[in-house]
């Protein structure tokens, strides 16, 4: 309900609570009037004012609009305090459609629905006794029956307007006698539904539906108690009081409907907040779980959920991680989905009346879909940190072997060269105190070995970074690497500039090892490209036209382990992608500085 309307519906609550009393307060001949005037405007404040809240609310909505339109009913039956001939006839016809409307209002509460066969039945059978024993005495009757707790009079009350003249007798020996035993049956009956449904409603629920029942026992009991002692003709003094009590027992009806939304909100309340910061204790779905069962204090809620699809349809799980079906509610539960952006879906089951509260079931949702994202986020932080933490591993392995075999082919090759210069050396110096024409023969046979010592040195400095990467950059380093291939390499590498060290490091070992892995293993290989090129990173893909294989039968060897963990070490990606009998792709990103 807009701002608009709820201030326009406030403003006709208000002007109808005022004609209410000022109606009963201008019937000067009316004894007690004061005190029905009191009693009648604050109970038309009470049904309009708690309805009007209820309207607001979303899911009590349809509520809140039965029992505004109770209190419209009950003003018009607030009329028969008047001593004008028609306003009094339709305040005495309105007294008894309000009967009907205030019974609806009870078992329709807190959805506006009747939600059972039984309340249907109750409510079809008091629109029948209204059709049958009431309606169509109006015109029948000349006085209408008194004393009534609906109006201040007792004697000399006016003319029914609708009178057609000619009251025959059996209305005061059956009509009336029968629909007042009729009515105190279904009283009776609007009372056991109440306490049927109350006692099947879950814990949950009854504190809303006990203050409603309270209500219902006294305004039925005080109803009943007023019609048996009006049949006994007990002294006035007394029939007033009971009036009174009668009287009361409607506004107390409207507090009994308010103090059980007002205890739905406080719960709400309360289940989200204990929800909310409960979230941040679990670690999976099963303590969540508990959590959501204890938030709401329902154990038998039941948790479902359905991770982000990976290409096929949503795979449910239970709270304990078993696969299920998709969750349904049966004829006591109430399901409710929730899906978030990034595609996990959430399904819980819990008891039937809390399809009433809409707005709760969503923020219950959101709480939980939080916990659930949460607990997937850590769970694929976790992994990633071990990811990470075994990465690491591997390349101080591979670069701790990288520097035993620097040291063995230096001390193999270039110490053991070096070494026997040393000796050669000191050998040219004796000669040189000898012979002078012998040291510089020996002298001159020195420098093959020194340029074979250098060669030496240059091939490990190789090994360890080309010399072309290093000059001429990627693309011509790559050229290089596939002119040696065995299998033809076709490069491509237009606007590829030169980049940080550790970024064409990265890309170049990465494609030198695809491109060694093509020639060795892509049987049937006819050719192998390579694209680089710049999209914000830099982007690379080496494919061939061999054998290929499939991806989910084999596993990785330590040539794309080492590749995976090159690229992380730099904050790159890569991805393979192969199928039996169409070639094989490597596709990397390497992030540029």
């Amino acid at each position: 309900m807009s701002n608009r309307k709820l201030t326009a519906f406030a403003a006709l609550s208000l002007a109808l609570c005022a004609i209410s009393a000022a109606v009963a307060l201008a019937n000067t001949a009316a004894p007690h009037r004061d005190a029905y005037a009191t009693i009648a405007a604050l109970t038309v404040a009470a049904l309009l004012g708690v309805g009007l809240y209820a309207w607001r609310r979303r899911g009590e909505g349809r509520f809140g609009q039965v029992l505004f339109a109770t209190g419209i009913c009950w003003f018009l039956a607030s009329l028969s305090n008047s001593d004008v001939d028609l306003l009094y006839s339709v305040g005495r016809i309105a007294g008894w459609v309000f009967e009907v409307m205030l019974i609806y209002a009870l078992l329709s509460y807190p959805s506006g629905r009747l939600e059972t066969p039984a309340s249907r039945l109750v409510i079809a059978a008091g629109a029948l006794l209204l059709a049958t024993l009431y309606l169509p005495t109006i015109p029948l009757i000349d006085q209408y029956p008194l004393p009534t707790p609906f109006t201040s009079c007792t004697a000399e009350c006016p003319a029914n307007s609708f009178f057609l003249g000619g009251e025959p007798g059996f209305v005061d020996t059956v009509v009336k006698p029968l629909r007042e035993a009729l009515t105190l049956t279904l009283y009776v009956s609007v009372v056991v539904l109440l306490s049927v449904r109350l006692r099947e409603a879950s814990h949950t629920l009854r504190r809303t539906l006990a203050p409603v029942l309270g209500a219902a026992l006294l305004r039925f009991a005080a109803a009943g108690v007023y019609v048996i002692l009006r049949r006994a003709e007990v002294d006035a003094d007394v029939l007033y009081v009971a009036s009174l009590v009668a009287l009361l027992s409607i506004p107390a009806t409207a507090l009994g409907f308010l103090v059980g939304l007002l205890q739905w909100r406080v719960y709400s309340g309360a289940a989200l907040g204990s929800l909310t910061t409960g979230l941040a204790g679990t670690a999976d779905p099963a303590q969540l779980r508990s959590l959501l069962a204890r938030s709401l204090e329902e154990p038998a809620v039941q948790l479902y959920h359905a991770p982000p699809p990976n290409g096929s349809g949503p795979r449910w799980v239970d709270s304990s991680g078993h696969e299920c079906p998709p969750p349904a509610a049966g004829p006591a539960g109430c399901l409710t989905e929730a899906e978030a952006e990034s595609g996990l879906r959430v399904g819980i089951v819990c008891d039937r009346g809390f399809r009433d509260h809409p707005d709760f079931l969503e923020a219950v949702s959101s709480c939980v879909i939080s916990g659930l994202e949460r607990q997937r986020l850590d769970a694929a932080l976790a992994a990633s940190l071990e990811d990470v933490a075994a990465s690491r591993k591997r390349l101080a392995g591979t670069a701790d072997g990288a520097r035993r075999k620097i040291e063995r082919d230096l001390h193999d090759g270039a110490q053991q060269q070096l070494v026997a210069l040393r000796v050669k050396l000191g050998l040219a110096r004796e000669a040189l105190e000898r012979d002078p024409g012998d040291a510089a023969e020996l002298v001159d046979g020195l420098g093959p070995e020194v340029d074979e010592i250098i060669e030496e040195v240059r091939s490990l400095a190789h090994g360890i970074y080309p010399p072309l990467l290093a000059s001429a950059g990627l693309g011509e380093a790559l050229r290089a690497a596939g002119r040696r291939s065995p299998v033809p390499v076709t490069i491509s590498a237009e606007g590829i500039g030169r980049l940080a060290s550790e970024t064409e490091s990265a890309a170049y070992f990465c494609c030198l090892e695809a491109m060694q892995n093509a020639s060795k293993h892509a049987a049937g290989a006819s050719r192998v490209s390579i694209e680089l090129r710049l999209d914000g990173d830099l982007l690379f893909e080496v494919s061939d036209d061999g054998c290929g294989f499939a991806a989910t039968q084999t596993s990785e060897g330590a040539g794309i382990t080492g590749m995976r963990d090159r690229m992380a070490a730099v904050g790159g990606e890569l991805r393979i992608e192969s199928r039996q009998d169409a070639g094989t792709r490597v596709l990397g990103r390497v992030a540029i500085p």
